[in-house]
Protein backbone atom coordinates (compact mmCIF):
# COMPACT_ATOMS: atom_id res chain seq x y z
CA UNK A 1 0.00 0.00 0.00
CA UNK A 2 3.01 2.41 -0.13
CA UNK A 3 2.26 4.11 -3.52
CA UNK A 4 -1.24 5.23 -1.87
CA UNK A 5 0.53 6.61 1.34
CA UNK A 6 0.59 10.36 0.75
CA UNK A 7 3.73 10.99 2.96
CA UNK A 8 4.56 10.36 6.61
CA UNK A 9 4.13 13.34 9.30
CA UNK A 10 7.16 15.19 8.32
CA UNK A 11 7.36 15.16 5.12
CA UNK A 12 3.60 16.42 4.61
CA UNK A 13 4.28 19.36 6.44
CA UNK A 14 7.36 19.99 3.79
CA UNK A 15 5.28 19.66 0.92
CA UNK A 16 2.34 21.63 2.18
CA UNK A 17 4.93 24.40 2.63
CA UNK A 18 5.79 24.26 -1.12
CA UNK A 19 2.15 23.32 -2.35
CA UNK A 20 0.12 26.07 0.24
CA UNK A 21 1.08 29.82 0.00
CA UNK A 22 -0.91 31.69 2.66
CA UNK A 23 -4.79 32.62 0.75
CA UNK A 24 -4.15 35.95 -1.09
CA UNK A 25 -7.52 36.52 -2.03
CA UNK A 26 -5.86 40.24 -2.97
CA UNK A 27 -3.33 38.71 -5.52
CA UNK A 28 -5.48 36.17 -6.61
CA UNK A 29 -8.41 38.66 -7.86
CA UNK A 30 -5.35 40.27 -10.48
CA UNK A 31 -5.02 37.29 -12.30
CA UNK A 32 -6.90 34.83 -13.93
CA UNK A 33 -7.27 32.04 -11.33
CA UNK A 34 -8.73 28.84 -12.25
CA UNK A 35 -7.34 27.07 -9.18
CA UNK A 36 -9.78 29.00 -6.17
CA UNK A 37 -13.10 28.06 -6.26
CA UNK A 38 -14.39 31.02 -5.18
CA UNK A 39 -18.26 32.33 -5.36
CA UNK A 40 -19.00 34.74 -7.71
CA UNK A 41 -19.18 38.10 -6.24
CA UNK A 42 -21.65 39.82 -8.56
CA UNK A 43 -23.82 37.52 -7.47
CA UNK A 44 -23.83 39.18 -3.60
CA UNK A 45 -25.82 42.20 -4.67
CA UNK A 46 -28.41 39.93 -5.77
CA UNK A 47 -29.04 38.99 -2.29
CA UNK A 48 -31.31 41.07 0.24
CA UNK A 49 -29.16 41.31 2.82
CA UNK A 50 -30.53 41.92 5.99
CA UNK A 51 -29.42 43.96 9.23
CA UNK A 52 -26.86 42.74 11.35
CA UNK A 53 -28.90 43.70 14.44
CA UNK A 54 -32.39 42.83 13.44
CA UNK A 55 -34.39 42.21 16.26
CA UNK A 56 -37.08 40.34 14.77
CA UNK A 57 -35.14 37.07 14.41
CA UNK A 58 -35.83 36.40 18.28
CA UNK A 59 -32.17 37.12 19.25
CA UNK A 60 -32.20 39.82 22.67
CA UNK A 61 -30.40 42.96 21.28
CA UNK A 62 -27.79 43.12 24.74
CA UNK A 63 -27.08 39.37 23.52
CA UNK A 64 -25.62 39.73 19.93
CA UNK A 65 -22.67 41.47 20.88
CA UNK A 66 -22.23 39.81 23.16
CA UNK A 67 -20.25 36.28 23.36
CA UNK A 68 -22.26 33.41 22.89
CA UNK A 69 -22.30 29.54 23.56
CA UNK A 70 -19.11 27.56 22.29
CA UNK A 71 -22.16 25.20 20.00
CA UNK A 72 -23.45 28.55 18.50
CA UNK A 73 -26.35 31.08 18.71
CA UNK A 74 -29.61 28.85 19.86
CA UNK A 75 -31.99 30.53 17.56
CA UNK A 76 -29.65 29.58 14.77
CA UNK A 77 -28.56 25.86 15.76
CA UNK A 78 -32.81 25.20 16.05
CA UNK A 79 -33.56 27.03 12.81
CA UNK A 80 -30.80 24.56 11.13
CA UNK A 81 -32.17 21.52 13.26
CA UNK A 82 -35.47 22.20 11.44
CA UNK A 83 -34.08 22.68 7.84
CA UNK A 84 -32.01 19.47 8.27
CA UNK A 85 -34.78 17.37 10.33
CA UNK A 86 -32.12 16.37 13.32
CA UNK A 87 -32.26 18.04 17.72
CA UNK A 88 -31.28 21.06 18.41
CA UNK A 89 -28.19 19.22 19.93
CA UNK A 90 -26.99 17.45 16.95
CA UNK A 91 -25.68 20.71 15.48
CA UNK A 92 -22.86 23.18 16.31
CA UNK A 93 -21.81 26.45 14.17
CA UNK A 94 -18.54 27.06 13.65
CA UNK A 95 -15.92 29.49 11.98
CA UNK A 96 -16.46 28.18 8.15
CA UNK A 97 -15.76 24.44 7.27
CA UNK A 98 -12.65 24.47 8.06
CA UNK A 99 -12.74 25.50 11.31
CA UNK A 100 -15.53 22.28 11.35
CA UNK A 101 -12.73 20.32 9.57
CA UNK A 102 -10.14 21.20 12.24
CA UNK A 103 -12.29 20.93 15.52
CA UNK A 104 -12.72 16.63 13.75
CA UNK A 105 -8.97 16.42 13.17
CA UNK A 106 -8.43 17.44 16.81
CA UNK A 107 -11.04 15.45 18.26
CA UNK A 108 -9.83 12.35 16.43
CA UNK A 109 -6.11 12.57 15.06
CA UNK A 110 -3.34 11.97 17.33
CA UNK A 111 0.33 12.25 15.17
CA UNK A 112 0.73 9.10 13.04
CA UNK A 113 -2.85 8.06 12.42
CA UNK A 114 -4.30 7.57 9.16
CA UNK A 115 -6.73 9.57 7.08
CA UNK A 116 -8.89 7.58 4.62
CA UNK A 117 -10.12 9.89 1.41
CA UNK A 118 -9.71 9.64 -2.22
CA UNK A 119 -7.00 10.10 -4.49
CA UNK A 120 -7.87 13.31 -5.58
CA UNK A 121 -8.79 14.97 -2.99
CA UNK A 122 -9.89 18.43 -1.22
CA UNK A 123 -6.60 20.61 -0.72
CA UNK A 124 -7.86 22.40 2.31
CA UNK A 125 -8.84 18.88 4.08
CA UNK A 126 -5.84 17.06 3.06
CA UNK A 127 -3.51 20.26 4.72
CA UNK A 128 -5.71 20.14 7.95
CA UNK A 129 -5.51 16.45 8.99
CA UNK A 130 -1.73 16.54 7.84
CA UNK A 131 -0.80 19.10 9.73
CA UNK A 132 -2.26 17.72 12.62
CA UNK A 133 0.06 14.90 12.05
CA UNK A 134 -2.00 12.34 10.06
CA UNK A 135 -0.85 9.91 7.74
CA UNK A 136 -3.20 10.38 4.42
CA UNK A 137 -4.09 7.26 2.53
CA UNK A 138 -5.59 8.28 -0.83
CA UNK A 139 -7.41 5.51 -2.34
CA UNK A 140 -8.83 4.81 -5.91
CA UNK A 141 -11.92 5.88 -7.13
CA UNK A 142 -14.71 4.50 -9.58
CA UNK A 143 -17.86 6.37 -11.24
CA UNK A 144 -19.30 5.67 -8.09
CA UNK A 145 -16.91 7.12 -5.72
CA UNK A 146 -14.26 5.12 -3.52
CA UNK A 147 -13.06 1.75 -4.46
CA UNK A 148 -14.92 -0.06 -1.52
CA UNK A 149 -12.46 -3.33 -2.24
CA UNK A 150 -9.49 -0.96 -1.33
CA UNK A 151 -12.05 1.11 1.34
CA UNK A 152 -12.45 -2.94 2.83
CA UNK A 153 -8.96 -3.79 2.66
CA UNK A 154 -7.47 -1.34 4.26
CA UNK A 155 -10.01 -1.37 7.08
CA UNK A 156 -8.74 -4.99 7.76
CA UNK A 157 -4.95 -4.36 7.33
CA UNK A 158 -4.35 -0.68 8.59
CA UNK A 159 -5.36 -0.13 13.08
CA UNK A 160 -4.87 3.25 13.03
CA UNK A 161 -7.37 4.62 10.76
CA UNK A 162 -9.61 7.22 12.80
CA UNK A 163 -12.11 8.26 10.03
CA UNK A 164 -12.75 8.58 5.97
CA UNK A 165 -13.07 12.01 4.65
CA UNK A 166 -14.93 12.43 1.40
CA UNK A 167 -17.14 15.32 -0.68
CA UNK A 168 -19.86 13.19 -1.78
CA UNK A 169 -22.13 16.05 -3.33
CA UNK A 170 -20.07 17.19 -6.37
CA UNK A 171 -17.01 15.86 -5.36
CA UNK A 172 -14.05 18.31 -4.94
CA UNK A 173 -12.20 18.36 -7.15
CA UNK A 174 -13.67 16.11 -9.63
CA UNK A 175 -17.04 17.25 -9.78
CA UNK A 176 -18.76 13.88 -8.86
CA UNK A 177 -22.16 12.79 -7.42
CA UNK A 178 -21.98 10.26 -5.53
CA UNK A 179 -24.96 8.24 -4.88
CA UNK A 180 -26.72 7.87 -1.37
CA UNK A 181 -26.31 3.94 -1.73
CA UNK A 182 -22.80 4.19 -2.19
CA UNK A 183 -22.40 6.48 0.86
CA UNK A 184 -24.38 4.05 2.90
CA UNK A 185 -21.94 1.07 1.63
CA UNK A 186 -19.35 3.44 3.11
CA UNK A 187 -20.25 4.28 6.21
CA UNK A 188 -21.33 0.69 7.47
CA UNK A 189 -18.08 -0.81 6.31
CA UNK A 190 -16.41 2.29 8.62
CA UNK A 191 -19.15 1.78 11.59
CA UNK A 192 -18.26 -2.28 11.50
CA UNK A 193 -14.74 -0.81 12.21
CA UNK A 194 -16.32 2.07 14.90
CA UNK A 195 -15.01 5.00 12.57
CA UNK A 196 -16.79 8.57 11.17
CA UNK A 197 -17.66 8.72 7.66
CA UNK A 198 -16.67 12.59 7.49
CA UNK A 199 -19.07 14.08 4.74
CA UNK A 200 -18.00 17.96 3.73
CA UNK A 201 -21.42 19.36 2.15
CA UNK A 202 -20.17 22.24 1.08
CA UNK A 203 -21.98 22.27 -2.26
CA UNK A 204 -25.03 20.36 -1.59
CA UNK A 205 -27.03 23.82 -2.06
CA UNK A 206 -26.01 23.87 -5.38
CA UNK A 207 -27.13 20.44 -8.01
CA UNK A 208 -27.78 22.40 -11.31
CA UNK A 209 -30.87 20.31 -12.10
CA UNK A 210 -33.25 18.17 -9.41
CA UNK A 211 -31.86 17.98 -5.69
CA UNK A 212 -29.40 16.11 -3.95
CA UNK A 213 -29.92 12.91 -1.85
CA UNK A 214 -27.38 12.70 0.50
CA UNK A 215 -26.67 10.54 3.68
CA UNK A 216 -28.43 12.03 6.56
CA UNK A 217 -26.31 12.93 9.83
CA UNK A 218 -26.12 10.82 12.57
CA UNK A 219 -24.71 7.28 13.52
CA UNK A 220 -21.15 7.31 12.54
CA UNK A 221 -22.01 9.82 9.89
CA UNK A 222 -20.68 13.66 10.31
CA UNK A 223 -22.22 15.66 7.85
CA UNK A 224 -20.32 19.33 7.52
CA UNK A 225 -21.82 22.44 5.92
CA UNK A 226 -21.19 26.47 5.17
CA UNK A 227 -22.70 29.80 4.13
CA UNK A 228 -19.65 30.51 1.73
CA UNK A 229 -20.58 28.95 -1.60
CA UNK A 230 -23.99 29.97 -1.26
CA UNK A 231 -24.15 33.82 0.31
CA UNK A 232 -20.79 34.75 1.44
CA UNK A 233 -17.46 33.27 2.06
CA UNK A 234 -17.09 36.50 4.32
CA UNK A 235 -19.42 35.43 6.69
CA UNK A 236 -17.84 32.63 8.05
CA UNK A 237 -20.58 30.75 9.25
CA UNK A 238 -20.37 26.70 9.05
CA UNK A 239 -22.07 24.28 11.11
CA UNK A 240 -21.63 20.57 11.67
CA UNK A 241 -25.02 18.25 12.32
CA UNK A 242 -23.90 14.64 14.11
CA UNK A 243 -25.13 12.52 17.08
CA UNK A 244 -25.31 15.03 20.28
CA UNK A 245 -22.23 12.83 21.85
CA UNK A 246 -19.91 14.07 18.73
CA UNK A 247 -21.16 17.32 18.59
CA UNK A 248 -20.17 17.80 22.79
CA UNK A 249 -16.86 16.21 21.89
CA UNK A 250 -16.40 19.02 19.14
CA UNK A 251 -17.54 21.75 21.57
CA UNK A 252 -15.31 20.75 24.25
CA UNK A 253 -12.25 21.45 22.29
CA UNK A 254 -13.17 25.31 21.07
CA UNK A 255 -11.72 27.86 22.47
CA UNK A 256 -13.32 30.58 21.17
CA UNK A 257 -16.37 32.69 22.19
CA UNK A 258 -18.52 31.08 19.96
CA UNK A 259 -19.21 32.02 16.51
CA UNK A 260 -20.10 35.79 16.03
CA UNK A 261 -23.57 36.17 16.70
CA UNK A 262 -24.36 39.24 14.46
CA UNK A 263 -22.66 37.62 11.87
CA UNK A 264 -25.43 34.29 13.15
CA UNK A 265 -28.13 36.80 13.12
CA UNK A 266 -27.48 37.52 9.49
CA UNK A 267 -27.66 33.53 8.83
CA UNK A 268 -30.64 33.10 10.78
CA UNK A 269 -32.55 35.95 9.04
CA UNK A 270 -31.52 35.19 5.56
CA UNK A 271 -33.12 31.64 6.81
CA UNK A 272 -36.75 33.09 8.40
CA UNK A 273 -37.10 35.42 5.34
CA UNK A 274 -36.89 32.89 2.52
CA UNK A 275 -34.31 35.18 1.06
CA UNK A 276 -31.41 32.64 1.23
CA UNK A 277 -33.54 29.89 -0.20
CA UNK A 278 -34.55 31.88 -3.47
CA UNK A 279 -31.13 33.53 -3.91
CA UNK A 280 -29.89 29.20 -3.53
CA UNK A 281 -32.41 28.94 -7.09
CA UNK A 282 -30.61 31.98 -8.61
CA UNK A 283 -27.49 30.85 -7.47
CA UNK A 284 -28.14 27.65 -9.68
CA UNK A 285 -28.68 28.86 -12.56
CA UNK A 286 -26.68 31.35 -12.92
CA UNK A 287 -23.43 29.04 -12.07
CA UNK A 288 -25.02 26.03 -14.74
CA UNK A 289 -25.11 28.92 -17.11
CA UNK A 290 -20.91 29.52 -16.57
CA UNK A 291 -20.49 25.49 -16.45
CA UNK A 292 -22.46 25.27 -19.97
CA UNK A 293 -19.43 27.76 -21.68
CA UNK A 294 -16.84 26.32 -19.95
CA UNK A 295 -17.81 23.04 -21.60
CA UNK A 296 -18.20 24.03 -24.61
CA UNK A 297 -14.90 25.62 -24.76
CA UNK A 298 -13.42 22.81 -23.77
CA UNK A 299 -14.82 20.68 -26.22
CA UNK A 300 -13.13 22.65 -28.55
CA UNK A 301 -9.83 23.21 -26.64
CA UNK A 302 -6.61 21.31 -27.08
CA UNK A 303 -5.48 22.37 -23.57
CA UNK A 304 -7.13 18.89 -22.23
CA UNK A 305 -8.43 15.63 -23.24
CA UNK A 306 -11.56 15.41 -24.31
CA UNK A 307 -13.02 13.32 -21.76
CA UNK A 308 -13.58 14.31 -18.55
CA UNK A 309 -17.15 14.74 -15.53
CA UNK A 310 -19.41 17.14 -16.49
CA UNK A 311 -20.21 18.75 -13.24
CA UNK A 312 -24.11 18.38 -12.30
CA UNK A 313 -23.42 21.41 -9.72
CA UNK A 314 -20.45 22.51 -7.79
CA UNK A 315 -18.03 25.43 -9.05
CA UNK A 316 -15.35 23.57 -11.03
CA UNK A 317 -14.17 20.96 -13.84
CA UNK A 318 -11.58 18.27 -13.12
CA UNK A 319 -9.61 17.89 -16.21
CA UNK A 320 -6.77 15.25 -17.92
CA UNK A 321 -4.12 18.17 -19.56
CA UNK A 322 -3.48 17.14 -23.53
CA UNK A 323 -0.48 14.63 -24.29
CA UNK A 324 2.83 16.20 -24.90
CA UNK A 325 3.42 18.59 -22.54
CA UNK A 326 5.21 18.38 -19.36
CA UNK A 327 2.40 19.13 -16.35
CA UNK A 328 4.90 20.94 -14.07
CA UNK A 329 6.44 22.81 -17.67
CA UNK A 330 2.88 23.78 -18.37
CA UNK A 331 2.03 24.92 -14.80
CA UNK A 332 4.76 26.94 -14.27
CA UNK A 333 5.31 28.46 -17.84
CA UNK A 334 0.98 29.43 -17.66
CA UNK A 335 1.51 31.28 -14.27
CA UNK A 336 4.89 33.59 -15.46
CA UNK A 337 3.93 33.79 -19.25
CA UNK A 338 0.81 34.01 -19.28
CA UNK A 339 -0.25 34.85 -15.83
CA UNK A 340 -3.09 32.21 -15.71
CA UNK A 341 -2.96 30.55 -12.38
CA UNK A 342 -3.45 26.56 -12.01
CA UNK A 343 -3.07 24.31 -9.11
CA UNK A 344 -0.77 21.20 -10.26
CA UNK A 345 -3.09 17.60 -10.08
CA UNK A 346 -0.54 16.18 -7.59
CA UNK A 347 -1.01 18.38 -4.63
CA UNK A 348 -4.76 16.63 -4.46
CA UNK A 349 -2.97 13.53 -5.05
CA UNK A 350 -0.35 11.29 -6.07
CA UNK A 351 -2.16 9.70 -9.10
CA UNK A 352 -3.74 12.97 -10.11
CA UNK A 353 -0.31 14.08 -11.54
CA UNK A 354 -1.53 14.99 -14.96
CA UNK A 355 -4.81 16.52 -13.72
CA UNK A 356 -5.80 20.01 -13.05
CA UNK A 357 -9.20 21.61 -11.72
CA UNK A 358 -10.60 24.16 -13.61
CA UNK A 359 -13.06 26.55 -11.82
CA UNK A 360 -15.50 28.79 -13.37
CA UNK A 361 -17.66 29.84 -10.55
CA UNK A 362 -15.52 33.63 -9.52
CA UNK A 363 -14.55 34.30 -12.66
CA UNK A 364 -16.15 36.41 -15.44
CA UNK A 365 -17.30 34.51 -18.59
CA UNK A 366 -15.17 36.80 -20.78
CA UNK A 367 -12.19 36.42 -18.94
CA UNK A 368 -12.43 32.84 -18.47
CA UNK A 369 -12.49 32.74 -22.26
CA UNK A 370 -9.66 34.93 -22.52
CA UNK A 371 -8.01 32.23 -19.99
CA UNK A 372 -8.37 29.29 -22.27
CA UNK A 373 -6.98 31.39 -25.37
CA UNK A 374 -4.13 31.78 -23.64
CA UNK A 375 -3.44 28.36 -22.47
CA UNK A 376 -4.35 27.04 -26.41
CA UNK A 377 -1.60 29.60 -26.77
CA UNK A 378 0.77 28.48 -24.86
CA UNK A 379 0.03 24.87 -25.35
CA UNK A 380 1.12 25.23 -29.18
CA UNK A 381 4.05 27.20 -28.11
CA UNK A 382 5.73 24.53 -26.17
CA UNK A 383 4.72 21.96 -28.95
CA UNK A 384 6.04 23.86 -31.14
CA UNK A 385 9.30 24.20 -28.93
CA UNK A 386 9.88 20.32 -28.61
CA UNK A 387 9.24 20.41 -24.78
CA UNK A 388 10.07 16.86 -23.18
CA UNK A 389 6.46 15.00 -23.54
CA UNK A 390 4.95 13.12 -20.74
CA UNK A 391 4.31 8.92 -21.43
CA UNK A 392 1.14 9.54 -23.57
CA UNK A 393 1.42 10.49 -27.04
CA UNK A 394 3.13 13.85 -27.67
CA UNK A 395 1.55 16.60 -29.75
Amino acid sequence: MNDKIMTSRASNRSVLAQSFAPFNYSGAKHAINFGYGLPDPLMFAKLAWPDAFNRDTGVASADLPQYTDAVGLPELRTKLAGRYGVRHDQVILTVGASQALQLIADAWIDPGDVVLTEDPSYLGALRTFSIAGATILQLGMCAEGVDLNELEAILHSNTRVKLFYTTPAFHNPTGRQMSRTHMAQVAALLAHHGLPLVQDLVYAELPYNGTVDCLAPGGNVINIHSISKIAGPGLRVGWVLAESDIINRLARLKCDGGVSPIVSNIVLALLQSGALDAHIARLRQHYRAKRDILHTLLQSSRICEPEYVVPGGGFSFWVRLAAGIEVETFIEAARREQDVHLIPGRNHGPRSVDHVRLCFSYLPTSVIEQGLTRLASLHAKLCTHGHPPTKREGC
